[in-house]
């Protein structure tokens, strides 16, 4: 592998940590909104978090899972087969998506960008 084809998979891993950031902000909002109807709806319609920026693909999650998830910055709720293992590992499969692990790059970049960074863990 040459420099320059280090430097643009360094580039690729980044993309896809800004990527999913961007869907974890978008599902935060949603959260709230499910929040309220979750007695009513116990389970919520959230955006997959995977990098490709075209898809809006949904998951089933209660607040509950939405939260499990939350309390790891570089954890992300993505559909079967949406993962890009140059960035991320499945660290666990339910029913109807994966839990991956951002690394390196794109999961500095999960930390970094965590909403919840320095705010105290919701609880269901």
């Amino acid at each position: 592998m040459t420099d320059g084809d280090a430097e643009a998979l360094d580039l690729r891993k980044e993309r896809i940590g800004r990527n999913q950031a961007l869907f974890r902000e978008v599902n935060e909002r949603l959260e709230g909104l499910n929040r309220t109807m979750s007695e009513l709806i116990p389970i919520s319609d959230f955006i997959c978090e995977c990098a490709n920026p075209e898809c809006f693909e949904r998951i089933g999650l209660t607040i509950p899972e939405y939260e499990e998830l939350r309390a790891e910055p570089t954890h992300f709720a993505v559909r079967h087969g949406h993962v890009y293992p140059e960035a991320e590992r499945v660290v666990e499969k339910r029913t109807g998506y994966s839990v991956v692990e951002k690394f390196a790059e794109a999961g500095s970049y999960a930390i970094q960008t965590d909403p919840r960074r320095g705010r105290p863990v919701r609880h269901g």
